[in-house]
Order: C-alpha cells, then sequence, then structure tokens
C-alpha cells in the first residue's frame, strides 16, 4: 500500500504552482515547505523547501520564519530582490535563533533549506544543505544548486580544517550533509556550516518550468529524468497529474525517504512580460549606444559633436605668405588628394592644414639667379651707346660690352623653373 501523497496547488495568470509531498516509509514527516505569492510585487514569487532530520521541529521553525525574515529584510532596503548579503544575514541570525530555543531542553532537531525568490527575468537562490532545484529552459536542463554532500571535496576540506571528519561518507560518521541548520552538537565545534551557496539566473521568454525538491526525490531520478518526465506528460496532463505522478514513480523505484516537491510553470503571459522586457532594454541599449557616439548631420556632411567642438577650439594660426602661394593661400590636409582653397572653413576639417613645401633647390637657384640679373643690370647701366657714332670714336667703344648684350639670357625670370631659350 503506497504512503498518502499531499497535494497543493495555486493558479494565476503568470504560472501555475503545485506542491506535492509524502511520508513515504519514515516514521514521521519532517519534511517542510513554503511558497508565497505575491511575494515583493505582483510579479514576484518565493519558494522554498525544507528537509528535516533528528526531528521535525526546526524544519517547521524555518518554514514559518525565513520566509517572513527575508521578506522584511528586503523591504527595508528597498530592494526587488534579497540580495546575497540578506540571505547571509537571514540564514545566519535565524540559525542563531534556533539555536538558542534548542538549548532549554537541549534537542538535535536540524534542517536543511533552499530558498528561490523569482521577478520578472531575475531568478536568485540561497542553498544550505542538500535540495536540489532545476531549471527547463530554452529545452536544456540547468541546475541551479549545488549538493553540500561530506563527499563533495571542497565541504571535505572545510570540515577537516574545523577539525572534523568524514566518516563513511557522513560528517562525523553520523550527518549525510555539511550544511545545515540546528544540529547543536556539530554547531559547538563550528564543523557544520549554516551559510547558503548563493546564485543568480537570468530567466528568458524561452523558459518553461521551475523544479524544488528534497532529496527524497533526487535520489531516484537524475535532473534531466525529472525535467523528460515533467516536459512529456504536460503533452496530455495537467500539472497536477503530472506531479503527483513523478512522486508515485519515485515510490515505486524504492525512495524510503519524505518526499517534498515544488513546479513552478511559467504561463504564456508570463513570458510575454519577459519578452517585452527585453524588448524594451534593447531598445534602450540602442539609443544610449547612440547617445554615446553622438553623431549628428550638417551642411557638410556627418560629423560628431565632440569632434566638432574640438576643430573650433584647436584652429590651426595663420599661415606665412610663400612665393608659390602669393594671392592663393592654398591648404591641404592630410587625407585629402587636392588642395583646400581658401574658401572652406578651417573648422570644417578634422585634420590639422600644412604648407605646400618649398624646394630647397629652388630656393638656390632664385638667389644665384637674382644676384646674376643685378651684375647684367649694373654692366648694362655703365655702358652707354654714342647718340650718333662718329669714326673718330671708335676707340672709346667696347666690343666686349657690346657682345655681351647681344647674347640671349639663359633663364626665363618670369617663370618658375629654369628653361634654356635657343638661338
Amino acid at each position: 500500500m503506497n504512503p498518502k501523497i499531499s497535494l497543493k496547488s495555486q493558479h494565476c495568470d503568470l504560472w501555475a504552482i503545485v506542491e506535492c509531498s509524502t511520508i513515504g516509509k519514515r516514521p514521521s514527516m519532517e519534511d517542510s515547505s513554503a511558497f508565497m505569492y505575491p511575494f515583493l510585487s505582483d510579479t514576484s514569487l518565493f519558494v522554498s523547501v525544507f528537509d528535516g532530520h533528528a526531528g521535525s521541529r526546526c524544519s517547521n521553525f524555518l518554514s514559518k520564519t525565513i520566509p517572513e525574515e527575508i521578506l522584511k529584510e528586503t523591504q527595508s532596503s528597498n530592494a526587488l530582490l534579497p540580495s546575497k548579503e540578506i540571505f547571509l544575514d537571514v540564514f545566519s541570525n535565524v540559525d542563531e535563533k534556533w539555536l538558542e530555543a534548542a538549548k532549554s531542553p537541549r534537542n538535535e532537531d536540524g534542517s536543511t533549506a533552499l530558498c528561490i525568490t523569482v521577478d520578472l527575468a531575475d531568478l536568485v537562490v540561497a542553498n544550505c544543505g542538500d535540495c536540489r532545484a532545476i531549471l527547463c529552459q530554452g529545452g536544456q536542463t540547468v541546475a541551479l544548486t549545488r549538493d553540500h554532500k561530506p563527499t563533495d571535496e571542497e565541504e571535505r576540506q572545510r570540515i577537516v580544517i574545523q577539525g572534523g571528519t568524514v566518516i563513511g561518507g557522513r560528517l562525523q560518521g553520523q550527518l549525510g550533509v555539511s550544511r545545515a541548520f540546528g544540529n547543536y552538537e556539530f554547531k559547538e565545534t563550528q564543523i557544520l556550516s549554516a551559510e547558503p551557496e548563493f546564485n543568480h539566473v537570468t530567466l528568458t521568454c524561452e523558459v518553461e518550468f521551475l523544479v524544488v525538491g528534497c532529496d527524497g526525490l533526487y535520489e531516484q531520478f537524475s535532473n534531466e529524468e525529472i525535467i523528460s518526465y515533467i516536459k512529456n506528460g504536460l503533452v496530455n496532463l495537467s500539472l497536477e497529474d503530472v506531479v503527483r505522478e513523478l512522486v508515485e514513480e519515485a515510490i515505486d523505484r524504492g525512495a524510503d525517504d519524505n518526499i517534498t516537491i515544488i513546479v513552478v510553470k511559467f504561463d504564456k503571459a508570463y513570458k510575454k512580460l519577459l519578452k517585452k522586457r527585453a524588448k524594451k532594454q534593447s531598445g534602450k541599449s540602442q539609443t544610449i549606444l547612440s547617445g554615446r557616439n553622438g553623431l549628428r548631420t550638417s551642411g557638410k556632411g556627418i560629423s560628431s559633436s565632440s569632434s566638432s567642438k574640438s576643430s573650433t577650439s584647436d584652429s590651426p594660426p595663420p599661415e606665412p605668405k610663400s612665393i608659390f602661394k602669393k594671392g592663393l593661400n592654398l591648404r591641404t590636409s592630410g587625407k585629402s588628394s587636392g588642395a583646400i582653397t581658401n574658401n572652406a572653413n578651417p573648422k570644417d576639417t578634422k585634420e590639422e592644414s600644412t604648407l605646400i613645401p618649398v624646394n630647397p633647390e629652388k630656393k638656390i637657384f632664385l638667389k644665384e639667379k637674382k644676384r646674376e640679373s643685378k651684375k647684367l643690370k649694373s654692366e648694362k647701366t655703365s655702358f652707354k651707346v654714342p647718340s650718333s657714332p662718329r669714326p673718330e670714336s671708335k676707340s672709346s667703344y667696347d666690343e666686349d660690352k657690346w657682345n655681351k648684350l647681344k647674347q640671349p639670357f639663359k633663364h626665363d625670370f618670369f617663370g618658375r623653373t629654369a628653361v634654356t631659350i635657343s638661338g
């Protein structure tokens, strides 16, 4: 005869929540759970599972205290979601309260704790113990937690550092978890920790459902098997029927521990909200990117506001006169293949303007030409041709000077370069 199965469900436009639990083959039910909707807002949900051991008093205490403390601390900090610091403080304070209450009469009740808060695209997880949460998103199985077992290498090292031992896969040969609330005996030596492990996951419009459960379920199924079982079952059955059959299958496979499972199925309305939110954020990011570029159009083309300001403040100084630029005042830029005339505004170009360089050889040539011209001119002015030639004045005639004047010039003084003039 199968043990009694308890089933609870809650539906809204955003999601459907189903909780299923059974005592299994244990003499008492030591699991506890809590889910709250709405939690911090109309789109916020809180889900938690507590797996007790050595009694049910600690798990029941946690299910009533932790959700209220997380809600209070998050609201007082004006946060939209509980942060890692909030989870750390709440878990530590609640554990101290329970240990204080467990002193008299002294009891060894303990419990693991797994708490999840969802608000639109944000999902945060705080896990202490071996309860497990998995997510089906985009057809993939996403593990949200890590089991805190004494056999885990990181946990084993921490236990050994605190002076504890791992015997037969158990803490001090007695406890099957390395993190938990309560257990007064192990807290005195600090080999058992109540510090949660935090995780933050982003949900997309491809999210399908979330599964939160204690180790009584996961001892019989792998993460992938549970996701596949629920997906295939939802084709023809309701969520309630699928979750119930999943628990019955775990019992049939030989589960003898308490079993508690909560499944959150995200409906189309919730996926539409995520899709709309993603589009809105995408639009904001494009607007921010465009604002950073600062592009604007003007009569001269496309330019950035920052570059135009720098051009205005860093305009080049007036250029010196040049024999090759007389009357032109030509400018040229580093990227331009042609010259920019002085009709163009120097503020419209970002590149620094430079003068056209003068060939040093031409400078030397001009100096030589000028000296030769002065020499010939002085010789010409010193010689006077007689107005009427007379026989008796032949002695004053200088044939060599006349021949020099009759010779053609070697250079063109009106050109820019040296040329040869033929006779």
